[in-house]
């Protein structure tokens, strides 16, 4: 009897710790969502959707540094210059003596401050890779699209898992009801003697052991609403709920699968983000050509400049002006075929691409046929383990009442309750399969949004 109560006291101790998380939810404010309600908050808050809207911000900045080369560079500059030891010149006149000291050149002083500008006029390597710049900023919005694509299947993933084990958990708890029922009639049934204590026992183990499943399952439902609050970007200790089963998705499927377009991979964003950096080879090879080009710039300066001995005042210092403007031509001749190899190394690239991108397409389409072929078993064991599970209710009540009669024994009986906890989770399993695979062919076909 000792033992009887220290178990019933491990196993509430058990439950106490497995609700734990959701009493603390409780206290908070709880938020209730469907699948697109989910997915808008967390196209708002979370930190990836943030991230990549930072990286196109980035390269929006940078598409405007390279630009500012068209513009002319403008510096100012000064200089001062101390001379510790002039010059010394030294003349000879033939037929005169020459003087052995000789006399020293220069001041002591140089002040020097200016400005200068410098601007390209015909450069063609630099308006290659200003087209260049469109391209790359055309990578970050694909690759931004692909993360929101990413955190989408995410995101409705974890949504459909959180119906699994709500769903799996209502089964459980279901049967758990059953046990504790059917537990209560043989306990009566023992203290009235029709039943021998080893069925009363195995009743109440059997209690106790479907009590730890649905503590197991309680915990499965907490950490798949962690997961979801993660991936949405919202507090943990914000209370959330979902709406719906996964039964509702039943009824449409047929109709969501006829409106996937499955014969085109023109949104696939690993595809698109492998042509843009196609192109970015072939704007990488016009730069090489465009370094034959010959370069013209202009040029301005203009300085003041002062030169004085120590001997001088400050005030007496004369300042001179000095300016110039030029235009200079630059012309590549050679470089010991330095830039040939470099185009012949890009060319190899570009051919590589097109292999690598057939490759590519192949493999997707790989994925989209095993993603259909998911869907259609999925879809199968679906209307298969519908009707087991409805089968399997109605054993469970023909089972109880043939047990009441004493037509059945306490094994038949709990064998249609296990054979309920099966089918029941075998179906909320089928549909959980068939969600998760329309979900990774809408990501693989590039689909911004899930049908609802």
């Amino acid at each position: 009897m000792i033992v009887k109560q220290i178990n019933r006291k491990i196993v509430l101790l058990m439950a106490i710790i497995g609700l734990l998380p959701s009493i603390a939810l409780k206290a908070q404010d709880t938020l209730t969502v469907s699948l697109s309600k989910a997915l808008e908050i967390a196209m708002s808050k979370s930190p990836t959707i943030k991230v990549a809207d930072k990286e196109i911000q980035r390269v929006d900045y940078s598409k405007k540094e390279k630009f500012a080369a068209l513009f002319p560079t403008i510096s100012a500059s000064g200089a001062y210059q101390r001379t510790l030891k002039k010059q010394k010149m030294y003349f000879t006149i033939p037929g005169f003596p020459s003087d052995p000291n000789g006399f020293e050149v220069g001041q002591d002083n140089t002040f020097n401050a200016g400005i200068s500008a410098y601007m390209p006029l015909i450069s063609a390597t630099l308006w290659a890779t200003l087209q260049m710049t469109e391209t790359d900023a055309q990578l970050v919005l694909e690759s931004a699209r692909s993360s929101k694509l990413s955190l989408i299947n995410q995101v409705s993933k974890a949504y459909y898992a959180i119906l699994l084990t709500q769903d799996s958990y209502n089964v459980i708890k279901r049967s758990y009801d059953n046990t504790v029922e059917n537990a209560r009639i043989i306990q009566n049934k023992f203290k009235q003697g029709t039943v021998s204590e080893f069925e009363w026992i195995r009743a109440d183990v059997q209690v106790r052991n479907a009590q730890s499943n649905v503590v197991s399952a309680e915990s499965a439902v907490n950490m798949s609403i962690l997961q979801l609050k993660m991936l949405m970007g919202i507090d943990m200790f914000t209370g959330l709920k979902v709406e719906g089963n996964l039964a509702d998705f039943e009824s449409k499927m047929y109709g969501d699968i006829l409106a996937i377009d499955t014969t085109t991979l023109k949104s696939n964003t690993d595809l698109k983000q492998f042509d843009i950096k196609a192109m970015q080879l072939n704007h990488a090879l016009k730069i090489q050509k465009a370094s034959w080009w010959p370069t013209l710039a202009a040029s301005f300066s203009y300085q003041y400049m002062s030169m004085a001995d120590d001997a001088i005042a400050l005030s007496a210092y004369r300042w001179f002006p000095t300016s110039s403007a030029a235009v200079s031509l630059s012309i590549p001749i050679f470089q010991g075929g330095a830039r040939i190899y470099k185009q012949k190394q890009l060319q190899i690239q570009i051919d590589e691409m097109k292999d690598q991108r057939d490759n590519l397409r192949r493999g997707l389409e790989l994925q989209v046929i095993s993603c259909l072929d998911n869907i259609k078993k999925a879809i199968e064991k679906i209307a298969s383990n519908k009707e087991g599970l409805r089968q399997a209710e109605k054993a469970v009540v023909i089972s109880k009442k043939l047990y009441e009669v004493g037509s059945s024994t306490y094994l038949d009986l709990t064998n249609t309750e296990l054979a309920y906890i099966s089918a029941g989770v075998s179906y909320n399993q089928s549909i959980f399969d068939y969600l998760s695979a329309k979900a990774d062919l809408e990501k693989l076909l590039g689909k911004d949004s899930p049908q609802q």
